[in-house]
Order: C-alpha cells, then sequence, then structure tokens
C-alpha cells in the first residue's frame, strides 16, 4: 500500500511541472508574438509616414492575417490617442471613441516641430528648432490577453512603443485637428 499512494504522489508532482511547464511556455509564446505584432504596426506608421489611410489598412491586414482579436481601452494618460478596430476600415472622419473599451490597437501622436502660420502668413516653427520640417513620432498599445477562460479576466496587459521620428507626416486631417487644433 505504501508504494501505490507514494506513485501517486509522484504522478501528481510531475503533472503539476508538465501543467507549469506547458503554461509557461505558452504564455511566453503569445507574449513575445505580441511584441512582433506591436512592432509590425509600428512599422506601418513609419513607412506610410503617419496615421494615415495606407497605414492603417496595412495594420488591420496584417492584424487579420496573424489572426488577432485581443481587446482593451486606450490610456488616459493625457494625449491624444486613436482607438482602431480591425473589422473597421478607415478613412478620414472614422473614428472610434477613444475611451471604447472594444478596440484592438490605439495609436496617438506627439509632435515635435508643428508649422503654423502667423497673421502675415509666415510659416511659424514650434517646438522645435527653427527651419526644420514638420516632424512627429507616434505611439501604439497593443493589448496582451491569456486565451484562458478564467484568466482572461484577471490579467490584461498593454504593449506599449514608440516610432522613430517621422518627417514630413501625412496623417489624417483629423488627427492634427483634433490633437493640436
Amino acid at each position: 500500500m505504501k508504494e501505490a499512494i507514494g506513485g501517486t504522489w509522484i504522478f501528481g508532482m510531475v503533472i503539476t511541472f508538465l501543467a507549469l511547464f506547458t503554461t509557461f511556455v505558452s504564455v511566453s509564446t503569445n507574449y513575445s508574438r505580441c511584441y512582433k505584432i506591436k512592432d509590425e504596426v509600428l512599422l506601418a506608421i513609419e513607412r506610410a509616414h503617419g496615421i494615415n489611410e495606407d497605414s492603417v489598412s496595412s495594420i488591420n491586414k496584417f492584424l487579420k492575417g496573424t489572426g488577432y482579436s485581443s481587446v482593451g481601452k486606450c490610456p488616459d494618460d493625457g494625449n491624444c490617442w486613436f482607438s482602431f478596430n480591425i473589422n473597421e476600415s478607415y478613412s478620414s472622419g472614422s473614428y472610434r471613441p477613444a475611451g471604447d473599451r472594444n478596440t484592438n490597437y490605439c495609436l496617438a501622436k506627439y509632435m515635435i516641430t508643428r508649422n503654423t502660420s502667423d497673421a502675415d502668413n509666415r510659416v511659424i516653427y514650434t517646438n522645435g528648432p527653427v527651419g526644420h520640417p514638420e516632424s512627429a513620432y507616434y505611439g501604439a498599445v497593443i493589448f496582451f490577453r491569456l486565451e484562458w477562460p478564467i484568466l482572461r479576466s484577471m490579467f490584461s496587459i498593454d504593449i506599449s512603443g514608440e516610432t522613430s521620428i517621422i518627417y514630413l507626416v501625412n496623417d489624417f486631417d483629423e488627427v492634427n485637428e483634433r490633437c493640436y487644433g
């Protein structure tokens, strides 16, 4: 009888170790996949020189292709965030409210230099060195969710990143009007 109970304990320990190891591998794999998705989102913004129809459609196409379906809420940090859903097409004038919880990814624009005009229609560069073209960098937030029934509601991790500086930005008109208008 002693050997039967000892074998049961060892069997339980092996099963527990396998469950923990499998959990660790699946979480780390999904987490690294989410970083790859974030990098691709930032590259699409850099290629299209801002948040515009080309970058949003490229991002949506990539996310649909990878099977990304995590949703979340944009950060409430005082910056001007734009919410996007991969199942909706975007053109100038169509944005989701930033407080929406059913967004797949969020984008923000941070101005470095901005072209403005004075009363005599002279171009003035603000927030940067004189003579530089309009430049900005962008932030992105991707949502990481565990696809397990109980843990899905307990863990919510947002992965964020920023692009490098982009010169001569080409954004939707609403990006500049809503954030810097």
